[in-house]
């Protein structure tokens, strides 16, 4: 199955492209390695497994990124992803960072410049969303409790 990642607009935007159902609901693996192909039709892949995260009716989606060092955070601030064959989503811009513990809501100036061409109903919901995100993070309760990411880690792993 693959991720698919697009702009309101309908333009790609990236794809992953090996992506595995786990037993978990709502929960995707990604091995390391599995090719990432950008819009321009660049490749690249990450060296350490990552678990997907897509819940029903939500404006965000979590990618936990199992490194070697630790467990990191990419979340992606979208419109409620479609699931089926494969999961398709938009992409609103804003995304929530979380490394070594720190966390970092980026790329507000994409999302002021493209707001503008959004559903109303989008950019109240990303907005609330991304700022959800920012203090579970913090608060490091949810998918970014610590045991979340040593139990995925230890079913990767082991």
């Amino acid at each position: 199955m693959n991720i698919v990642s697009i702009h309101a607009d309908g333009s790609p935007h990236r794809r992953w492209t090996e992506v595995l159902p786990t037993t978990v609901k709502g929960a995707y693996r990604i091995p390391a390695g599995s090719p990432v192909v950008e819009a321009n039709g660049q490749t690249w892949a990450s060296d350490y497994p990552v678990v997907a995260f897509f819940w029903p009716n939500v404006y965000f989606q979590v990618f936990m990124l199992l490194k070697e060092s630790g467990t990191d955070y990419y979340c992606n601030v979208m419109a409620p992803a479609l699931i089926a064959k494969d999961i398709v989503y938009i992409d609103l811009d804003l995304d929530v960072i979380v490394t070594d513990g720190q966390v970092k809501l980026v790329d507000e100036k994409e999302f002021r410049e493209r707001k503008v061409t959004y559903l109303p109903e989008w950019v109240r919901a990303a907005e609330a969303a991304s700022e959800w995100l920012v203090q579970q993070a913090q608060r490091r309760q949810g998918v970014f409790h610590p045991a979340t990411g040593l139990g995925w880690r230890t079913s990767l792993y082991t």
